[in-house]
């Protein structure tokens, strides 16, 4: 009677868990799955008599099933006068959103390591504050492997850089990733592409 009780409550928290995923953001999935990885480890532990030692496997388990993203942070680098005089950009032209440069830093990576995501792009014409759509991919040749972040912002008119920090799994597959950025913002949709490679250690 004990053991059912116990497993029905660990059930318990992992509904909780599945059902607070819909306030999560994508860039929140990573430790979500490992969290559900140690619900379902401390079962798995449970049953064997060792309760913490399954939740741990159960982590590590939900860990690696994919690369983790984390918050993301943004910055201004130019305000909107400096960088409408960068583009000769006159108010007549309306709005704008273009995309300076998406990278990943840095271009080789081991498993277990931390990289960075960056896309810098900026948008001139709103009118005060506009809200603007950003997205991450990451891709093997044309396959979407996952949707790593996706987060709508208020920008202002300027120059922005926002940047992914995400580990490797220890487990990833050595070869060539691409990180796919897409930034949009009414009906205006701008993406870019930046090409990093998972080496062995």
């Amino acid at each position: 009677m004990q053991n059912r009780t116990f497993i029905a409550a660990i059930a318990l928290v992992i509904v909780a868990g599945l059902g607070a995923a819909g306030c999560e953001t994508m860039a929140q999935s990573g430790g979500l799955g490992a969290g559900l990885g140690a619900g379902t480890g401390a079962i798995i532990g449970h049953q064997r008599g060792r309760a913490w030692e399954g939740a741990a496997i159960g982590a590590a388990l939900g860990g690696v099933t994919g690369i983790i993203a984390h918050d993301i942070r943004e910055r201004r680098t130019r305000t909107a006068e400096e960088t409408a005089q960068a583009y000769n950009y006159t108010p007549d032209q309306g709005f704008e959103l273009q995309i300076e440069r998406t990278e990943v830093s840095p271009r080789e990576l081991n498993p277990g390591q931390r990289g960075t995501a960056s896309v810098e792009y900026y948008l001139l014409g709103a009118s005060g504050g506009t809200e603007v759509m950003e997205r991450r991919e990451l891709r093997r040749g044309n396959q979407v492997i996952s949707e790593l972040s996706s987060q709508t912002v208020t920008r202002t008119n300027g120059t922005w850089v926002s940047e992914m920090p995400f580990d490797v799994p220890h487990d990833a597959e050595p070869g060539l990733y691409t990180m796919h950025q897409v930034v949009q913002s009414g009906g205006n949709r701008i993406s870019g592409t930046a090409t990093f490679e998972i080496v062995p250690r």
